[in-house]
């Protein structure tokens, strides 16, 4: 594009769409988000789609979810004023006026050019077909990556990459779940995520949820970014972090910490715990792991007390609490 359109629609609101979403609207362009699903942004936790959805809104973003389709691409035609974007509601046809119509409705495989039929690999809608262990219908032909279309993420397929050599020199003996992958989107604000939304976490376990809002968080507060979340949802009998998910500044760097503990197996209370640097977009973990171990009536540290277990405060009260403390002690 050599110049920027004056309004923009996009269709398809899920992590590329929400981006250029994100992208056009801060340039200046009006932008029209169009999306099939009932929110946007449907495979992350619902608290992300609210918070992101309310964000866009204030920045002039239009959203427009469960349309029933644009059902090809001759329903956009040119004419003396732009395109003409015609597409199906519940409520029937409607029509919007735009000067570029952009597509994020997901991509293929460059299947074509490989001469696949000829070595006998299956694919299925531009995609190579693997198992766990990255082994094609082949047995001597390993895929990785976003040819398998499964976890179509830069640091997966790095992962994936690894595993599929080692599997075709040493033969398919380890397979890949993606149970540990955080990921996110570098909209306005970010949003990040690792592990299970609340609603799968609430359907096969027993389980306490905490959130932070970015206005308790004396970083957010310093740096004019008070617009978001960080939720953490914690398995209540093993103690341990089942997904965390973030609205807010730097939400995609802070994630990685979760994972890490996620990683590490962690007890949310050990979390709860660690001496993180202030002040630092990053702590607001520990303010969700402390209010989570309050909600699960555990003891932060073996120490049996600490000014950290004024849960359910920000990180300002927690100072002020401190100094109570060494004034009464």
């Amino acid at each position: 594009m050599e110049s920027l359109p004056a309004s923009v629609a996009i269709i398809g609101a899920a992590a590329t769409g929400c981006q250029l979403a994100s992208v056009f609207a801060a340039f200046g362009s009006r932008v029209q988000l169009l999306d099939l699903a009932p929110r946007i942004l449907p495979g992350e936790d619902e608290a992300v789609s609210r918070v992101v959805g309310e964000s866009f809104g204030r920045r002039g973003v239009h959203i427009e979810t469960g349309i029933g389709g644009v059902g090809g691409i001759e329903r956009v035609s040119e004419g003396p004023e732009g395109l003409l974007l015609r597409y199906d509601t519940p409520d029937g046809e409607r029509e919007a006026r735009v000067d570029a119509v952009m597509l994020s409705v997901g991509w293929p495989g460059n299947v074509d050019a490989l001469g696949l039929e000829a070595a006998g690999v299956e694919t299925d809608r531009g995609h190579i077909v693997v198992d766990d262990t990255l082994q094609t219908s082949v047995p001597h032909i390993f895929a990785a990556g976003d040819i398998t279309g499964r976890v179509m993420l830069v640091q997966s397929a790095t992962y994936e990459g690894s595993l599929a050599a080692e599997q075709a020199v040493l033969g398919a003996e380890r397979s890949q779940g993606h149970e540990i992958v955080p990921h996110g989107g570098f909209t306005d604000p970010e949003y990040a995520s690792v592990g299970l939304t609340e609603q799968a976490a609430r359907a096969g376990h027993d389980c306490v949820v905490s959130s932070v809002p970015y206005s308790d968080l004396d970083r957010g507060v310093i740096d004019g970014h008070q617009e978001g979340f960080c939720k953490l949802i914690v398995d209540r009998d093993s103690r341990r972090i089942l997904g965390a998910h973030i609205a807010g500044e730097q939400a995609v760097e802070v994630v990685q910490l979760v994972a890490t503990a996620m990683r590490g197996g962690m007890p949310v209370e050990e979390v709860a715990d660690i001496e993180l640097a202030y002040p630092t977009f990053t702590a607001i973990v520990g303010l969700a792991a402390r209010r989570a171990a309050g909600k699960l009536g555990v003891t932060i540290s073996d120490r049996g007390w600490s000014p950290q277990s004024q849960l359910g405060v920000a990180e300002w009260e927690l100072g002020k609490n401190h100094d109570k403390m060494v004034a009464v002690l």
